[in-house]
């Protein structure tokens, strides 16, 4: 099991992939990452927070782990905001790590009447499905803390966690995550909207998945939308 070992800040992604030159070794730039993740204290935190950053924007692009390749993130934020992007790496890390899909369907069915979620319950739900095992608590952990640096959670005391805001995404955002649910996670041109993994868009308060389909029917894909079709074909 891959563990989702640090929380994990969306500046900090952007940061590091806005100085990073294509054709660079990634390891070039690990000094820069340190200091570019002040908030981390330790070599060792810092360490595992830039592996799971490496892995998700970087290697899961390439085979090639010496030299940096371009992909959809670099180019992307050669014209977007920090804000922009912000929903998209958070879809990608959930693409990339399993337990932390697992972890969402737990606080799913966790949140109380109140909105809260307890790190207790989670942790006793994810430990009961997957063993007593430290990379699972260290998990939890670590993702309700980065939800609460995507603005989605506001910690409310030790064990304790609140909704704060989900997302709602404009038209060309929602153009991105069809194209990054497409190549990244599905590794296919062809999306059944219909059929998207649910833990993806648990986090979207409104994504208009349909009209950005129709809006760019022709420009990025062919949308075939019939009786019991709703496809998005890339080109």
């Amino acid at each position: 099991m891959i563990g989702f070992d640090r929380p994990i800040r969306p500046e900090w992604i952007y940061e590091i992939l806005k100085i990073m030159k294509i054709g660079d070794n990634p390891s070039n730039y690990n000094e820069a990452f340190a200091d570019i993740a002040k908030q981390l204290i330790g070599k060792e935190g810092k360490r595992k927070a830039r592996t799971v950053i490496y892995r998700s924007f970087i290697y899961s692009f390439q085979e090639n782990r010496s030299k940096i390749e371009n992909n959809l993130f670099f180019e992307w934020i050669k014209s977007c905001s920090l804000e922009e992007m912000e929903p998209l790496f958070l879809v990608k890390i959930i693409m990339d790590y399993k337990i932390v899909s697992s972890i969402i369907e737990k606080i799913k069915i966790s949140v109380d009447s109140n909105n809260y979620i307890s790190t207790k319950i989670i942790t006793k739900k994810m430990t009961e499905e997957y063993g007593d095992k430290e990379i699972v608590k260290r998990s939890v952990r670590a993702f309700l803390k980065t939800l609460c640096s995507f603005k989605i959670l506001e910690q409310k005391g030790v064990n304790k966690f609140s909704f704060l805001n989900f997302y709602s995404v404009s038209h060309e955002q929602t153009r991105k995550f069809i194209i990054l649910y497409s190549k990244a996670y599905l590794k296919s041109n062809y999306v059944d909207l219909n059929d998207i993994h649910p833990s993806l868009l648990y986090f979207f308060k409104e994504i208009p998945l349909h009209s950005t389909a129709k809006k760019f029917n022709g420009r990025d894909w062919e949308y075939i939308r019939e009786r019991q079709r709703d496809i998005v074909i890339l080109k």
